[in-house]
Order: structure tokens, then sequence, then C-alpha cells
């Protein structure tokens, strides 16, 4: 209604209508979690741990977009080694962490019967080789794809439903790989062949020459030599290390890093919230949180056991008999804190890595959320969908027969 040349007041919208209820959302989903945990503290205390590690796995891997896929998988197609220098800089980290624990624990086998120490043989390449077939077409590895779910990807919900079927045949199939491979395997484990300081020294010197092996490659050979020879003929052939050639890494040409942006209000949270973080950031953080699991649980950082768990006990309400199948008898893998399945108790409920990889998901939501970041995330097409679900059989399969 207008009255003469007045024009009714149309309130302008806000720039902050889509980010602040998701802000808000974050916190009072924060707020859940903190209940949670106390509730789980007082009535549940083993799925305290591996539900309160879930939820900081989920938000580190959300704001650096920690992907071991893309790690392996960029290496071929982009020739770009961040992401595999960060996972290789977060394997260093993490061996170190449980190195120290080892020394820590003298007299006490920690690492040999508390680690994932299994048998290896040929079905492990076998598996392994599924695995990472599985993790490219899927668009993501385990953590990768629950980190995804959190997002809003509704791909990775679908990968996660190809994960679970997958998970349940391998779990049922487990038997035969049992009887034919894995049985007669030797179980190899380092540091019984080599020592502690022999197992340490060889471990820390591959890692550390597959690191400088990965930045040779996507430097090129001829850069790399150069840059060993002259570290100033390295900046200048390399674009990415030249700050003039890269106005990202030139506060001056790049107006995002200029002393003024750091003193706005709300410098803080932009730099832990709302920027991604760097990929080492997230390897080493990831690295630490799997040592201190390890060290406040007694198991280290684990997705897919947690998972086939889960199916497991879906496969029971559709009328299968898991407590069957060779991967739920308690006398051939003891995986964490882990009880003989039946019917007459809820699986489900009592087994921790199940809070664990559920967890995951909750994290990245809420990192998600606190950076306005959540949205649902449509495939493209049908085409997508089908890989999807065939990555998630392979990864859910060959993950069980890798063990």
């Amino acid at each position: 209604m207008t009255v003469g040349n007045l024009k009714p007041t149309v309130p302008s919208p806000q720039k902050s209508s889509h980010f602040l209820p998701q802000y808000q959302w974050g916190l009072v989903i924060i707020a859940v979690n903190i209940v949670l945990l106390l509730i789980l503290r007082a009535y549940c205390p083993r799925e305290l741990y591996p539900w309160a590690f879930g939820l900081l796995f989920g938000f580190v891997l959300q704001r650096s977009r920690f992907c071991f896929a893309a790690a392996f998988r960029d290496v071929f197609l982009i020739r770009n080694t961040v992401l595999t220098r960060a996972v290789i800089l977060g394997l260093l980290v993490a061996s170190l962490g449980f190195l120290l624990l080892d020394f820590l624990a003298p007299g006490v086998e920690l690492i040999s019967t508390m680690g994932k120490v299994h048998p290896v043989g040929v079905f492990t390449a076998i598996g392994a080789f599924m695995f990472g077939v599985g993790m490219v077409i899927a668009g993501g590895c385990a953590s990768g794809m629950l980190m995804r779910m959190g997002e809003g990807y509704l791909m990775q919900w679908v990968a996660m439903i190809g994960f679970l079927v997958g998970s349940v045949f391998g779990a049922w199939h487990l038997g035969w790989w049992m009887d034919s491979f894995i049985s007669e395997a030797p179980v190899v484990y380092l540091p019984n062949l080599l020592g502690v300081q022999g197992a340490a020294v060889l471990n820390f010197g591959v890692l550390g020459l597959l690191f400088i092996l990965a930045l040779a490659y996507e430097s090129g050979w001829k850069t790399f030599s150069v840059g060993v020879r002259n570290a100033s003929g390295f900046i200048k052939a390399n674009p990415k290390a030249n700050p003039k050639a890269n106005p990202k890494a030139n506060p001056k040409a790049n107006p995002a890093h200029t002393s003024g942006e750091k003193a706005a209000p709300g410098g803080l949270y932009r730099t832990f919230l709302k920027k991604p973080w760097p990929y080492y950031v997230g390897g080493v953080l990831l690295a630490v949180l799997n040592v201190a699991l390890f060290a406040l649980w007694g198991i280290p950082w684990s997705i897919t056991s947690g998972i086939t768990y889960f199916s497991g006990w879906l496969s029971s309400l559709a009328g299968f008999s898991p407590q069957e199948w060779a991967f739920f008898q308690e006398e051939i893998f003891w995986e964490g804190h882990c009880v003989l399945f039946d019917y007459y108790r809820s699986y489900y409920m009592r087994f921790p890595l199940v809070y664990h990889f559920m967890a995951i998901i909750i994290g990245a939501f809420i990192a998600a959320l606190l950076a306005g970041e959540y949205r649902i995330r449509k495939w493209r097409s049908g085409r997508f969908v089908v890989s999807a679900i065939l990555g998630g059989l392979l990864m859910g399969y060959g993950a069980r027969i890798a063990l």
C-alpha cells in the first residue's frame, strides 16, 4: 500500500541471513554432544573415547579437506603431491608418537598386542587394490566418505550403502579367505625382526625418502636438483614457491593477507573456522589424535571395522546369521572391546567402533555448519550413483580381505 509518493518500507535482506542460522545450529549441536559425552561418561564409559575422538577426527577432516583417496589419485592425474606429502608427514608424526608410547611402557607389548598387527599376503594386495579402485570411483576413501556425508553430499550417502553391502559380503566370505590364504600367512612385525631401533630407522628412512621423491616428482627432477644446489634457483624455478609469481603467497599482492585483514573483527574465526586449513595441518592433527586415542583407549583410529559391525547388525535384522561368519568370531579376530555377535544382545549398541564412525560424520557436520558451508549436494547424473554404489562395494569387500 502506498500513500501519495510514499512507498512501503521493505526491510533489506541481511547478508548473514543464510550463514548465521548454520553457525547457531553448529553451536546447538556442540552443546548436545557435550551433554551426550557426559551421559556416556556416566553410563557407557567405553563409548566415550570413540565418540569424542570421532567428533574431533570429523572436524579436522572437514576443515583440512583431508582425503587419502586424493593423496594417491592426484599424483597420477595432475602431478600434484601436496596432499601425498601431508599423508607422509602424518605417518611420520604418528610413527614417532607410537614409538614414544612404546618407550614409555617398558615391558609391555603395547603395539603388538593392541595395535592392528595382522597376517600379510596376497590377500592384502588384492584387498588393497580393490579398495584403491573403489575409493577413486566412489569419490573418496572411507574417512573422506564420512566427511562428505557430514557436508551434505548425497553421492557419499549412496556410497555408504554400497560400503555396507560390500562389508556384509566381505565378512561373510572372509571364511574362505581364511581357509585358503590368511590362516597360513605370516604375521610380519618389524620390531620382532629388526628390533625396535632397526624398525624405527627403516620406517622413518622409507617415509623420508618417499617425501623427497614426492617433492621431486611434483617440482620436476631438474628443478629439484637445481634447488638442492641453489635454494634461490629453486624459488625462481618453482612458481608455487615464488611470492612474486604466486599472488596467494604474496601478502602485498593478495588483499586477503593484508594487515587490515588481520586486524578486522572476527579474524580468529575466519582463520580457524572459516578458512580451510592447510593439508599438512590436517595430517599432523590426525596423527596426534590417533596417538592420543591409542594412548587413552588402547585402540588406534579405525573406521571400516565399525562400519562392518553396523552392517552385521543390519544383516541380523534382515534375517541373516552374521554371528556364524568368520569376521564376527571372537577367537579369530578381536577388534577393540568386542563381544560375541548373537541375537540376545544388541551388537550395534555394544561395539564402540560403531559409535566412532558415526561421530566422524557428526564432527564434519559441525565443522561445515560453523563455517557456513553445509548444503545438500545432489549427484550430477545416474552414472555417478552407479559409480558410488560400485565404489562402495569394492571398498567394503576389499577392506575385509585386507584385514
